[in-house]
């Protein structure tokens, strides 16, 4: 890569950085709409019309075909029902009917999708000890969301999801045996089972948020790391990237005037690596600083 393809890639990065994202099995259009808000082309995907509100960026079909085509990233959300501890008490017959063996292989399709970068979430149930353990354990209070929801995530090819505001866990309902439960979980029984389990599947709107920035600040800098990778000077000496995505997304730039042999007026910071390791204390590498 020549240097003006990579400042123009750079400068394509800066302005424009769109994903092109699925969000499998997901109704709600939570996790869609928190990616749809910082401009990527996300798409939900569901046997089950959309009751996000916004049907043109729902795919009402079988994900299978979809997960042939080429994504940035996926996040699904497949099915418990015949794979969470919480109905442990009916494994026995679904085992038996196949059923479970039917949630089992359906989860295995997005584990071993083609998509370099995955996330699959489930509640705790026995593709930990049927598949592996997950990669990360949330809860909808480290998010900002006063609810409690044990939700593990598996993860290929992107960071584990950081807290970004811990409140407190919200109202627990005590039963007569001494068993507890979270009150807006407790309260879902009141609803006829279809309308009960979407209810319950739905994603808490902070951990949707974190989902599509963190994870889309990460592919961002990745990119701009590649290029780095590739960057060589006219001498043939490696450059060193010096840009990184700031707290709200951005980049953060310097622009400095470097090396003679080099193109002035970057708008980047790019510093030679001979040229760095020989400047270690100075301020100013190879240059006046423009800006």
């Amino acid at each position: 890569m020549n240097k003006q393809k990579a400042l123009e890639r750079l400068r394509e990065i800066e302005k424009k950085f769109c994903l092109k994202v699925l969000i499998a099995c997901e109704e709600s259009q939570e996790v869609c709409k928190a990616f749809r808000q910082l401009g990527h082309e996300a798409y939900s995907c569901d046997i089950l019309k959309c009751s996000g509100g916004h049907q043109e960026w729902h795919l009402k079909q079988d994900i299978t075909p979809l997960l042939e085509k080429d994504w940035d990233m996926i996040i699904a959300f497949p099915p418990c029902t015949h794979l969470a501890v919480s109905g442990a008490r009916y494994f026995a017959k679904k085992i038996v009917d196949g059923r479970q063996q039917q949630g089992i292989d359906f989860f295995m399709l997005f584990a071993n999708c083609k998509c370099p970068k995955i996330v699959i979430e489930n509640p705790v149930g026995i593709m930990s000890t049927k598949w592996r353990k997950p990669d990360q354990i949330i809860q909808p209070f480290q998010f900002g969301e006063s609810f409690r929801k044990t939700t593990c995530l598996w993860i290929k090819g992107l960071p584990k999801l950081k807290p970004t505001n811990i409140v407190d866990e919200g109202e627990q309902v005590k039963f007569k045996s001494g068993k507890s439960m979270p009150k807006w979980y407790s309260d879902a029984f009141k609803l006829p089972p279809k309308e009960r389990a979407i209810v319950r599947s739905k994603t808490f709107p902070g951990i949707a948020k974190a989902m599509a920035k963190q994870w889309s600040d990460y592919i961002k800098l990745e990119e701009a790391q590649k290029i780095k990778e590739d960057w060589v000077d006219n001498c043939g000496k490696e450059f060193i990237l010096g840009t990184e995505v700031n707290s709200k997304g951005e980049f953060k730039r310097e622009i400095k005037e470097i090396c003679g042999n080099c193109d002035e007026d970057y708008e980047i910071m790019f510093l030679c690596s001979t040229c760095k390791a020989q400047n270690k204390e100075k301020e100013e590498i190879c240059g006046r600083i423009l800006g």
